[in-house]
Formats: C-alpha cells, sequence, structure tokens
C-alpha cells in the first residue's frame, strides 16, 4: 500500500487574549531579529525548556554543600575583597 507521505505531524500552540500592546512588541521583536512572530515566539518556547525548572534548579542548590560561615564573616570578605581594588 502505497502512502502519500510520510511527514511528522505538528502541535499548534494558540494564545488567547493577548493584548495588542503586547502583539506589537512581539511583532516589532521579531522584526528586529528578521523572523516571524511564530518563529520568534518557538525560539521563545524552545530556550526556555532548555533551561532547568524552578524546583530542579532549587533540588541542585540543596545538593550544594553546606558552610558554617556567619553572616559577619560573610560581610567582612565581601568588604575586603572590595578593598583590595
Amino acid at each position: 500500500m502505497l502512502q502519500a507521505c510520510d511527514t511528522p505531524t505538528m502541535s499548534n500552540v494558540q494564545v488567547k487574549n493577548l493584548d495588542e500592546d503586547l502583539h506589537e512588541q512581539l511583532r516589532a521583536r521579531a522584526a528586529q531579529e528578521g523572523t516571524t512572530i511564530s518563529a520568534y515566539v518557538l525560539e521563545l518556547i524552545r530556550r526556555d525548556l532548555r533551561r532547568p525548572t524552578r524546583r530542579q534548579w532549587l533540588d541542585e542548590i540543596a545538593e550544594l554543600p553546606k558552610h558554617n560561615f556567619s553572616r559577619e564573616e560573610i560581610y567582612e570578605a565581601i568588604d575586603e575583597g572590595r578593598n583590595r581594588r
């Protein structure tokens, strides 16, 4: 049996209640980048999804080694660094 084409399906996302000012800002940004609004928004989505979620970020921070420095010791170290400039 022949198939006309074997292309992957693409999904669509529709943004509702987008005010005119925001739409104009998107249009201007896309134009500055030399692209369409659709391509510009798709790149924003891709960029955002490459970043860890807030929960993932907080979990990574929780895994960092703990320290026993007092707040005063931290302030003193900052001041010393500034004074060396």
